[in-house]
This record gives C-alpha cells, structure tokens and sequence, in this order.
C-alpha cells in the first residue's frame, strides 16, 4: 500500500493506494532509474570540474615549465674554473622559433626569388624576341616603301603609255594627288609607322589609276590578238635559220634573193604551227616551193602565210583564234630540212615579221 497527499487549495487530504506485485515492480523500477540518473548527472558534474581545474592549471604550469631552465657547463681540462651558463626554456623556445621562422621566410625568398628569376628571363627572351620582330618589320618597311616608289614610277609610265600623258600628270589624271607620304618623324617607330601609313594610303590611291590603266588595256588586248606578234611555233621554241630580207640563195651558191619572211627551225618535224593572230584561213594546200603552206586573212589589213608545213589542222573559210595550232612544221616542198617559212603581209607589203614578233613572244 502507498501513502499519496494531494493538496487542494488549503486543504490537504490523504489517500492509501494498494498495489498488486506488478505494480510494486513498476515502482521499484522508477526508483532504479532516477537513481541512475542522479548518478550520471553527479559524474557529469564532477567531469566538468575536473576538466575546468584542469584547463584553469595549464597557464601556471606553463608559467612554471617556461621559468625552469637547463644549466650547461664547460668544464675545461686545465685546472681554469668552469663555466656554467643557464638557459632558460622560454628563451630557447623564442630561439627554436625564431630560427624556424627565418629558416621558412628565407626558403619561402630564396623560391619567390627564383620564380621571378625565371619570369623575368622569359620576359627578357619575349622582349628579344619582339626586338628582333620589329627591327625585321623596320627593313619590310623600308623595303616595302622602295617597292612602292617603284611602283609608283612604273604606274607613272603604264599611264603614260596607255593616256599619251608624262609622268606626274597621268598620275592626277588618275585621280593621284597626294603621292607617297614621306614624312619624318623624331622617334624611329613613329617614322616607321608614317611610311607603313603613307604606303596604305597611297595603294589605296592607285587603285582607280590602275582600274582605268585595266580597262584602257582590256580595250588594247583586242587589238592585240587582231595583230599578228606572236611567236608562231607552240611553246615559242625553235630559233631564226634564215632572217627577212636580202640572203643567199641556200640553193644556188653566190646568188643572193629577197627572202619574203623568216625561217624558223626546231630541227624536227612534228613541231605545232599556231595562228600568229585571230583570222580566217583564205588559202592552203601545195605549193611547189612554199610545200604544204596556209593563208590567214586578219583585221586592219594583215595577211600571214605558213609554209613547208607536214600536216593541217584546220581547213579553208575557218575562224581561227591567236595561239590555235593549224598544223605542224615540216620538210615539204623547196626546202633544205625541217623548217617553218613565215611571211607577214600588211596590204600589198611584205614586211618583216620580227617587227611584231618584238611585241610579244607567245600568246598569253
């Protein structure tokens, strides 16, 4: 049986409770546990006390381990009295330390040194380089402005040639008023830099001078292919064996004749024979002393003939353009050995063909 007082306000009454064994196991367990309880905050505080003392000791255990020192004696052999010296340990720990620090901050200096070393001799090696560079671009320049006072004399005379106009004005009728600025400046680089800006400025000048040389030669070239100046053997090989004009006689020895044209020899036959100029084939056939030979009717009044020919590639009233193979060179007719005879004809005049033969050597 249990005892339990209740209170109520100001009164107080008293009740009896009566348990069963199972009850009373209850109880007694209760009563284990806050026991426990008890005992585990008692430890805890205890603990805490314990390690708080602890913690609180360390400063004057450390105030006493740091005032105890270590005396060191040198003890000499002669009879000299010894020396005794004492260390103390805080003394040798601010040493310890000390040494330990300026042992780091000097590795840490030697290799922030030698990092910078090494940065610095890249940039050096950069900076060399980039010299080197610019004193390269500095003799590009200079001969980069050469070429372009070159080229502005050789454009002065293609405009020359193509308007009839001298020099300096075909260059303002190109619309080229301000010629190469050659302006010299104090610093080297800057100077460098004017002429690079003045050879920029000038190409960009020369190009409407040079769209109309284009197109005043776009309208010649016409007239080109329509004048016979080429070389008329493909490849332009082969060489004169016989030039225009008074020769002798290769078939009768002391008798000199008017040779009508030029003989060319590659000393084969097989050789591709081309039109000297754009025409129309008006003759061909066998002659007996000219042999297998064709005739080319061309503008402005030129006539050609190719003579002592092997073989034809074309055929009469054909169309042919400047550069077109019309046969090949042979041994045909009156002749001493593979060769190609070539006239030109201007009206009712036999003229020599190397007078535009001068012009241009092969077709382009």
């Amino acid at each position: 049986m249990i005892t339990a007082l209740t209170f109520y306000g100001n009164t107080a009454r008293v009740r009896n409770y009566s348990f069963g064994d199972k009850e009373i196991g209850l109880a007694e367990g209760f009563r284990e546990y806050k026991r426990k309880e008890k005992l585990f905050y008692a430890r805890l505080v205890s603990g805490a006390t314990a390690v708080f003392r602890s913690l609180a000791g360390i400063p004057r255990r450390l105030v006493a381990w740091a005032g105890r020192g270590t005396v060191v004696a040198f003890i000499p052999e002669s009879e000299a009295p010894s020396r005794r010296f004492r260390i103390v340990r805080i003394l040798a720990l601010v040493a310890v330390l000390g040494i330990v620090g300026i042992s780091g901050f000097s590795l840490y200096a030697t290799s922030r040194y030698a990092l910078l070393a090494a940065r610095y001799q890249t940039t050096q090696e950069r900076l060399d380089e980039a010299l080197a560079a610019v004193d390269t671009m500095r003799d590009k320049a200079e001969t980069l402005t050469g070429q372009a006072m070159k080229f502005e004399d050789r454009l002065s005379d293609l405009l020359s040639l193509v308007e009839g106009t001298p020099g300096t004005d075909a260059l303002d009728a190109a619309g080229l008023g301000q010629l190469l600025n050659r302006g010299k400046s104090q610093a080297l680089a800057y100077r460098e830099i004017e002429r690079l800006e003045g050879v920029a400025r000038y190409l960009d000048e020369a190009v409407p001078g040079l769209e109309k040389a284009a197109s005043l030669l776009s309208g010649q070239k016409e007239i080109m292919t329509e004048i016979p100046n080429i070389w008329p053997i493909k490849g332009g090989i082969g060489h004169i064996s016989m030039y225009f004009g008074q020769n002798e006689n290769p078939f009768s020895a002391g008798q000199w004749y008017l040779h009508s044209g030029i003989d060319i020899s590659t000393f084969r036959q097989g050789d591709p024979v081309v039109a000297t100029a754009d025409g129309k084939i008006i003759g061909m056939g066998y002659d007996p002393g000219l042999g297998n030979y064709v005739t080319i009717q061309h503008s402005h009044g030129f006539l050609t003939r190719y003579a002592h020919l092997r073989t034809f590639r074309v055929s009469k009233g054909q169309q042919v353009s400047q550069g077109q193979i019309i046969g090949s060179i042979g041994n045909t007719g009156k002749s001493t050995g593979p060769h190609l005879h070539y006239e030109v004809h201007l009206g009712t005049s036999i003229i020599d063909p190397l007078r535009f033969l001068n012009v241009r050597r092969t077709a382009k």
